[in-house]
């Protein structure tokens, strides 16, 4: 998956950093564990459709730099097949935390469950206690 720092990011694609970490900190953007980001997500969100081939181009230029300094034994794949490999791991991540938050969301709902049980328990409890006068004044 090709990834830029969020610098080369926002040099790139002359935007803030700030306006890169409210973007994700929303979540439309996706940072990994070495604080880079996505380039097909930079793309998407602020790859303008009049500087679009300048933009491609230098992304590229900037890939085949850090790619040929990274990985000078593997062999180059088109461009196809880097997007296809891309999408599947931005895919992956996001299955990662839609399972994440399913595993939050199922735990908060048993939680919740339980703290109204607790509460009807509660709630009878006090109706059997009552004497004459919680009849009376029902």
């Amino acid at each position: 998956m090709s990834n830029l720092s969020i610098n080369q990011a926002s040099k790139l694609f002359k935007v803030s950093r700030n306006t890169i970490y409210a973007r994700i900190k929303k979540g439309d953007l996706t940072k990994n564990a070495d604080g880079a980001v996505s380039v097909q997500d930079m793309i998407r969100l602020f790859g303008n459709k009049a500087d679009k081939k300048a933009t491609e181009q230098a992304v590229n230029e900037l890939l085949n730099s850090t790619n040929s300094i990274a990985q000078p034994t593997e062999q180059p794949k088109s461009n196809n097949e880097q997007l296809f490999i891309q999408q599947i791991e931005q895919l992956k991540l996001q299955v990662e935390q839609l399972e994440k938050q399913l595993e939050y969301v199922k735990a908060n709902e048993a939680w919740l469950k339980e703290q109204l049980n607790q509460r009807l328990i509660e709630h009878k409890k006090q109706e059997k206690r009552g004497g004459i006068f919680s009849k009376i004044f029902r």
